[in-house]
């Protein structure tokens, strides 16, 4: 009797390996690749304010100047200075030239998102700064957040001092930086 039991626990046990042994399986397999995006600004257009008479500035350049006149004595000049292998402007040159104290024009230009994410204006900064003779401003949009394809508009404001030296040259640059836009200012 104990044989037999024995013959029948065996044969159960080898019954329970067959089965495991001829279970039907399957599997699923997931590829996956990630494409990343791009950020990238560009140059857009531009424009000077001077386009006749000579604007004049007033009392943050040091007097009260006027033109009454209607004098056209400087003249302000907005040209591509470099491009990135894409063929987009990322440099711009501004030359002022014949200005003189009271002097003073604002450049508009457009900053482009010519990437693929949306970017915010991370910082701004002079890597060489404006003399103390020149009156220099900034106008920043409210909100810098450009989208794929869309464009905000940036004004700089350059004028002439009262101290400034006859027949010198000034020089200064301005540098923008642009990041992800959900990494400045806590990505709205």
């Amino acid at each position: 009797m104990r044989a037999i039991y024995l013959l029948a626990m065996l044969g159960v046990l080898f019954a329970s390996l067959g089965v495991s042994y001829s279970m039907w399986s399957d599997s699923l397999h997931v590829n996956t690749y990630v494409h990343t995006g791009d950020v990238a600004v560009a140059f857009d257009g531009h424009n000077c304010s001077d386009t006749g008479a000579d604007p004049q500035g007033g009392t943050n350049l040091g007097g009260t100047f006027t033109n009454t006149e209607g004098k056209d004595v400087a003249s302000c000049s907005v040209t591509p200075e470099q491009t990135d292998e894409a063929g987009n402007v990322i440099k711009l040159n501004v030359t002022l030239t014949n200005a003189y104290p009271g002097y003073e024009v604002c450049v508009d230009f457009n900053v482009t998102n010519v990437g693929t994410v949306p970017v915010k204006l991370l910082d701004h900064n002079y890597t060489t700064t404006p003399s103390d003779d020149l009156y220099v401003s900034l106008i920043v949009p409210s909100d810098t957040q450009i989208e794929p394809g869309q464009n905000s508009q940036y004004t700089l404001c350059i004028g002439v001092k009262q101290s400034a030296a006859q027949d010198s040259s000034y020089s200064f640059d301005l540098g923008l930086y642009f990041a992800q836009w959900n990494e400045v200012g806590g990505g709205e």
